[in-house]
């Protein structure tokens, strides 16, 4: 073969079938390949520290593994059945589930109302616009430390507040009750998180055109139709992406429990990621935890679809 190049195309002339011409490549498949060269040891990377762990933790669950390093035998499917058989498995799972559906709903609403007050032109809306990512910046164990300080029974500002208010008679130990823990650390990772959320709904309000505004004033719309017709629809893309993966992270969230109440009291906060760790580290049963890990994605996985389908804004 003789490779020629003509007009950006490489050509070959196949001396066998007399001279004739055809393109191999054109210009931009070229392109296209060095592009997927350039790219390649970056996906070789994220299978490496995404794929390979997550065989691993297959591999593992499959094992009755009580002690990283220590000699284990294969036991096939008994750490899924056990876990599929477990109760308290299924109670952190509902756990979870009002975890989640406390944080969504009130961090979408506080995010929501943040947002729209940073659209204002006052003055302290404008300053706030940057000192208001400060909850989110702050350490999760300062955040664990200062709400245990703030909700405390003795002297917690919060219950010094509402015992002067009159809205309760006696101090709240928060996070000492079974009915209130629950709302305590929701209320809690809610102020450390809803700055993220309250900033990217600002800047998809900001980019809102104004004339809508303008428009909805002169037709005698009022503000509560303004927000109810113009923004939520401009920003409802934004608030599914937010809702996704805020969700899977919220659900994902060990540390800020683990800090305030250690799962306690009586597993009141024993969400699926502390009762994955109390398995793994405090029963010794790595395999099982394994398996509930591996569980608990296919869970994800299937919630994640599902509000996919509900909650995916229609295509104009």
């Amino acid at each position: 073969m003789v490779m020629l190049e003509h007009s950006g195309q490489f050509l070959y002339a196949d001396l066998v079938s007399g001279g004739a011409n055809r393109p191999i490549w054109s210009r931009k498949q070229i392109e296209q390949v060095i592009g997927y060269i350039l790219v390649a040891p970056l996906l070789c990377w994220m299978l490496v520290v995404l794929i390979y762990p997550i065989f691993s933790l297959l591999a593992l669950s499959l094992t009755n593994t009580r002690i990283i390093g220590a000699p284990a035998s294969f036991i096939a499917a008994e750490n899924y059945v056990a876990t599929l058989q477990s109760a308290p498995f299924w109670a952190s799972v509902a756990r979870s589930l009002v975890w989640l559906l406390g944080n969504i709903f009130l961090g979408t609403v506080v995010a929501l109302a943040a947002a729209l007050l940073l659209r204002q032109s006052w003055l302290l809306a404008r300053h706030a616009r940057v000192w208001i990512l400060l909850p989110w910046v702050i350490p999760t164990v300062a955040v664990s430390v200062i709400w245990q300080w703030m909700l405390n029974t003795n002297y917690g500002v919060i219950n010094i507040a509402l015992q002067h208010l009159a809205i309760t008679s006696a101090p709240l130990n928060i996070f000492g009750s079974r009915q209130l823990a629950m709302v305590g650390v929701i209320v809690a990772n809610t102020w450390h998180w809803f700055p993220l959320s309250a900033v990217v709904m600002f800047g998809a309000m900001h980019n809102i055109p104004a004339d809508l505004y303008e428009a909805a004033q002169i037709d005698g719309a009022n503000s509560w139709q303004q927000f109810r017709h113009i923004t939520l629809p401009s920003i409802e893309k934004v608030l599914f992406a937010l809702g996704l993966v805020g969700g899977l992270w919220t659900l994902n969230v060990f540390d800020t429990i683990y800090l305030i109440t250690r799962g306690g009291p009586s597993d009141a906060t024993q969400t699926l990621p502390v009762l994955i760790y109390d398995t793994a580290f405090k029963g010794q049963r790595i395999g099982l935890a394994a398996a509930m890990s591996v569980v608990a994605i296919c869970l994800l996985a299937a919630l994640a679809t599902l509000y996919a389908r509900i909650a995916a804004p229609k295509e104009e």
